[in-house]
């Protein structure tokens, strides 16, 4: 065995440097950018000489000008449903004026990727998903290069100006005549995100603004549901809002005939508000045409309310670059899988149908031959249908073939990197597992069954990689594996049997598993309202206030009792008079502070986002609110200015909270330094690390750390009571345990936060507070604390369980704390770092095996390749950065 400790070291950080590279690289090899076919589309068909075989008998089109109103996230159901407060739109339904219909999104349910598939009709790469949260991103994924109808329109000489969501102008950033955009990301801001793009609409409905196109992108929809979820307060005075706009629009266009209004959303929500996912809410946007010349007989709005949200005819999102081509006379762009909408093509006479869809049917198929060549049954039956001579109906069940065939064609994967990439996983998984056994195994004191069962676990844990729906059910996985660890520890290291008081504290700790389990919906296959959260934030304000106040209360506590005022225990001790230094005095003052405005800070955004505090908890935010010159006697929150200036308080209070918790720290560090004691650091830091985590989570999920206090309590008096007891008490073991039930709670906590392997429900509510304009890398570094306090919470918490059980179970320091044996620490971490990197590997071997096994699964883009993502924010973000560097500097201060 190697003995220097460096060289260890060493050796560790070359192993784990080298899953890290292999598994993105991996990650580069199976979200290759998309291979598109360059160039722009002319019409095809070659007896009509390359002439449009869309214009009418008069020789133009059905259109000539187009507004494009997008709103982001409109779900079908906040269009067409009894629930729907688009009174305005039920009207032109009604008369025929609209052609409604349910347009399914294809998923990454996000932004940007859908953005492509509405101006070039191809579906989406997934790598649009990661780039899609991207404040600036490489010219190389915008749209100049690729064909589109915003650049066939151009090919017209029209003008077209944009105003809204800026992910416009990265797509294309020359097209635009006149434009404005705005961040799509700063989801705090309901009103002015889409404030500025009305504004705009004065000049250009008046008759001094030339354009042929005009996009609108609205944003404050979309950043409700983030918020506040599908049933926010602000969901249907939003609705309203955007009815009135296309009220004002379709005025236009009453006096501008030629003028066609396309009203879409650009993907749905799913329960929680959020998307990115694959569920029937996320795909579901809601699509209609509307112009003066429209008579569409027989359609009736509002509809009762769908479980699956399908209202009305059922299309491809993507069918709407071929049928704006079709309207406005210009070639389908060359990637186009989309299919021109039948209702559409009744505009024009029944003779002319046939030389309409045959364009498209000739456009598909170039794409299909460059993809396949002349090859296969779908070519054998072109070849027969071209001619022209069979009926509408047929070419039509010909393309719905030919576009589920390209649009579940395999990707261009990247083999050299897949494989290299998974050579170094399995690599670096073979010799963690072989120096883990020479380590383990051969030290005698060291319980075999404990390290064995380690092995185990991780390999049967990661054989669920292969499996679709156990990825998306994995909190069961975890709930299961977290209980059985929790027994056997007890059973067989704690000795729970022993004693009254070690069994009460582990049904303590199991009672806190369950209620852990209890709190969300964590699944992708079932959601319930029957939850606790849900409970809590729904229907009983005055007990989530109450247990939110606790929580805060309960952590002020810990912080207080368990490191800051040890001095008051030492005194007791020795009955002598207390003496609280000025150092630990300024500590505990920073710390109420930091609690007091974090406090305030989420009763005012439980105002903000149209809720109101219950009893007591009204008054203080009213308190909060007049402290800072709010006037609360006629306190409108759809008033703009009052929702503005709420806002920039809300910004202030996160600001003055993250300072006083920074502030904190360093007064702790300060204070160590001038009484020259480690013991309580590591706790000290944990805890008000713990308070920020609080800020950093939403409502109905903040006593959960409440839960965890309890849980993280028992766990030390379990781990005091055997560091204590124990004739000879082996470190080794110690770690082994500890590490592998910090594993178990770690994911148990992920998941039962509300967190799934989709993205659907990654929480961007808290991850603005503090900011007043959108920053990459500080509104990314907010979500990934928020979506992971759980976690991080833990591994913290880990640190405490193998350093300072004395002092976490309210002990005072103890000569069984590790803090009395320094020259240990790196040895230690180094022990708990080699076992999480065994089962990262494990875990990270069978994942890549098993996207390998199934890259052409029903299934790769909507459950694999998520959970790719969130692997690889556990292996790189929580195990190397938290885990390994955040516990080195721990210990190290």
């Amino acid at each position: 065995m190697i003995r220097s400790i460096d060289l260890k070291w060493k050796v560790y950080w070359l192993l784990a440097l080298t899953n890290v590279v292999g598994f993105v690289l991996f990650l580069c090899g199976f979200f290759p950018s998309k291979v598109v076919l360059p160039g722009t589309n002319t019409f095809l068909q070659q007896d009509l000489n390359y002439k449009s075989p869309f214009l009418s008998v008069d020789g133009k089109p059905q259109f000539e000008k187009l507004i494009l109103m997008v709103v982001d996230a409109m779900r079908a159901d906040f269009c067409f449903s009894e629930e729907s407060n688009f009174k305005f739109l039920h009207e032109l339904i009604n008369e025929g004026h609209a052609i409604p219909f349910t347009a399914f999104s294809n998923p990454p349910t996000v932004t940007l990727p859908r953005l492509k598939g509405i101006t070039t009709g191809g579906t989406p790469s997934f790598l649009d998903a990661i780039l899609n949260v991207a404040d600036d991103y490489d010219d190389s994924q915008g749209l100049h290069a690729q064909d589109s109808w915003v650049h066939q329109f151009k090919q017209l000489n029209k003008n077209i100006n944009f105003f809204g969501d800026d992910t416009w102008l990265k797509l294309f950033p020359r097209e635009f005549s006149e434009y404005e955009g705005t961040n799509s990301f700063f989801v705090s801001d309901f009103t002015e995100v889409d404030s500025n793009v009305t504004r705009h609409l004065d000049h250009q409905l008046s008759s001094d603004s030339k354009w042929d196109g005009l996009i609108l992108h609205y944003l404050g929809l979309d950043h409700i549901g983030h918020k506040g979820g599908p049933h926010s307060t602000f969901m249907k005075p939003k609705q309203a809002e955007m009815d009135s706009i296309l009220k004002r629009l379709y005025k236009y266009t009453e006096k501008n005939q030629d003028t066609l209004i396309v009203l879409m959303g650009d993907h749905g929500m799913n329960e929680v508000g959020n998307h990115g996912g694959s569920s029937s809410g996320e795909t579901s946007a809601a699509l209609t045409f509307v112009s003066p010349k429209f008579n569409n007989q027989n359609v009736k709005a509002p509809l009762p309310i769908s479980s699956d949200y399908t209202y009305y005819d059922r299309l491809f999102q993507i069918d709407l670059v071929p049928t704006l081509a079709s309207l406005f006379g210009f070639p389908i762009p060359k990637n186009s899988l989309g299919v021109i909408t039948r209702k559409i093509i009744e505009l024009w006479p029944e003779k002319q149908r046939r030389n309409i869809i045959l364009e498209n049917c000739f456009q598909i198929m170039s794409l299909y031959e460059a993809k396949n060549g002349p090859t296969g049954s779908i070519w054998k039956t072109w070849e027969s249908l071209r001619n022209g001579s069979y009926l509408v109906d047929e070419y039509y069940s010909f393309l719905d073939g030919v576009q589920s065939d390209l649009a579940s064609s395999a990707t261009n994967y990247n083999y050299s990197y897949i494989y290299l990439g998974a050579g170094m996983v399995l690599l670096t998984a073979l010799i963690t597992t072989a120096i883990s056994n020479l380590y383990f195994l051969s030290v005698r004191e060291i319980a075999k069954y404990s390290v064995i069962s380690f092995e185990v676990f991780a390999l049967v844990y990661s054989i669920h990689f292969h499996g679709s729906s156990l990825i998306e059910e994995e909190h069961q996985i975890w709930y299961f594996a977290t209980s059985l660890a929790t027994l056997a520890y007890g059973t067989f290291y704690f000795k729970v049997y022993e004693s009254g008081s070690k069994f009460k504290w582990f049904l303590t700790l199991l009672l806190s598993s369950r209620l852990l389990k209890a709190w969300n919906n964590s699944g992708q296959k079932w959601f319930s309202d029957g939850n606790i959260a849900n409970y809590l934030f729904r229907y009983n304000h005055d007990l989530l206030w109450f247990l939110i106040a606790l929580t805060y209360g309960a952590l002020a506590a810990a912080i207080c009792l368990q490191g800051n005022l040890n001095w008051l225990f030492e005194a007791l001790k020795t009955r002598r008079a207390p003496t609280l230094s000025i150092e630990a005095a300024l500590v505990n003052i920073c710390v109420f502070v930091a609690i007091s405005i974090s406090f305030s800070f989420k009763l005012v955004s439980y105002f903000v986002d149209g809720n109101i505090p219950p009893g007591v908890f009204k008054l203080i935010l009213l308190w909060v609110l007049e402290s800072q010159d709010v006037n609360t006697d006629n306190l409108d929150i759809e008033d703009i200015d009052v929702k503005f200036q709420l806002q920039h308080i809300s910004v202030q209070l996160a600001r003055y909270t993250t300072m006083a918790t920074a502030g904190a720290l360093v007064l702790v560090l300060i204070c160590r330094r001038i009484q020259k004691r480690n013991s309580g650091t590591i706790t000290d830091i944990a805890n008000i690390i713990a308070l920020y985590l609080i800020h950093q989570t939403r409502h109905a999920n903040i006593p959960i750390f409440l839960v965890l206090l309890v849980a993280k309590l028992a766990l030390a008096k379990l781990v005091y009571s055997t560091s204590t007891n124990e004739k000879k008490f082996v470190i080794d073991n110690h770690i082994v345990s500890i590490t592998f039930l910090m594993l178990c709670f770690q994911n148990l906590t992920f998941f039962s936060m509300g967190n799934t392997n989709s993205l659907a429900t990654v929480d961007l509510s808290n991850s603005y507070n503090g900011v007043q304009t959108y920053d990459v890398f500080l509104v990314g570094l907010l979500t990934f604390i928020s979506n992971f306090a759980g976690p991080i919470f833990w591994s913290l918490a880990s640190l405490q369980l193998i350093f300072e059980p004395g002092v976490t179970s309210f002990r005072g320091a103890s000569p069984t704390d590790l803090t009395s044996y320094p020259r240990l620490k790196y040895r230690i971490v180094l022990t708990k770092s080699l076992l999480s990197l065994l089962f990262y590997t494990i875990s990270a071997t069978n994942l890549v095996v098993s996207c390998i096994n199934l890259r052409f699964h029903l299934f790769v883009w909507t459950v694999f390749s998520p959970k790719l993502l969130f692997f690889a924010s556990w292996l790189i973000l929580i195990n190397m950065v938290i885990d390994l560097i955040g516990a080195g500097i721990l210990i190290s201060l």
